[in-house]
């Protein structure tokens, strides 16, 4: 009887041993993060006035104006510390300045890809550092009278610097600051070149994310 007893309760004891593990192995599958972060931050876009001379225009007279605006940015982690981001938004419409006047304007939609590596967390902190191509599009440009427009594909590089600070396991706010290198020739109709306009915007950016 009481090796029957002594048997009976080994087994209850593997039996619980077996139950803890599967609660404890499921929650740490439960809690284990995907490779995907989803943003959403709010840009303030400041570009520069910074041309070339030609058409009757001088150097560093011609500017597109600057935008805020709400972007959306996935992030795919490959390992723990390297990632890569694509960032994506709407078409914006920017007015051209001319010296001081108001000369037209175009849209642009400029998706940007950056390889990034994330720094190992400091506390809550999670410092990161990118680099990557822009290709800016641009369309419907209405530059002095219609006499002039933009190339319609540009393409440029870009250096990132930024942060997460970690709410909980899942949500986090970030701050993010690109510096964009990128240029769009400024075209009579018909195609003849005139000048270059380097709109190289920088790009400072708070949001939220989210991991999954």
């Amino acid at each position: 009887m009481k090796t029957a007893i002594q048997k009976t309760g080994l087994w209850a004891v593997g039996l619980w041993a077996a139950v803890a593990w599967l609660v404890v192995s499921g929650t740490a599958v439960a809690e284990e993060l995907s490779p995907w972060l989803v943003r959403v931050r709010l840009l303030d876009v400041v570009t520069e006035r910074n041309n070339s001379a030609g058409g009757g225009v001088g150097t560093d007279t011609l500017k597109v104006s600057d935008q805020v605006q709400p972007e959306v940015d996935v992030t795919y982690f490959f390992t723990r510390n390297l990632a890569a981001e694509l960032v994506a938004t709407y078409p914006v419409s920017h007015s051209i300045n001319l010296s001081g006047s108001d000369i037209g304007g175009l849209k642009e939609l400029p998706p940007t890809l950056n390889l990034q590596y994330h720094f190992d967390p400091m506390g809550s902190f999670t410092p990161y550092v990118g680099a990557g191509v822009t290709y800016m599009r641009t369309w419907d440009s209405r530059a002095a009278a219609g006499a002039l427009t933009t190339s319609q594909s540009n393409w440029g590089g870009d250096l990132q610097v930024g942060m997460d600070y970690a709410i909980n396991t899942h949500w986090s706010f970030n701050v993010d600051i690109k510096k964009v290198w990128v240029s769009a020739d400024v075209q009579a109709v018909g195609g003849a070149s005139v000048l270059t306009a380097n709109i190289n915007p920088l790009l400072a950016g708070v949001g939220v994310g989210y991991r999954f």
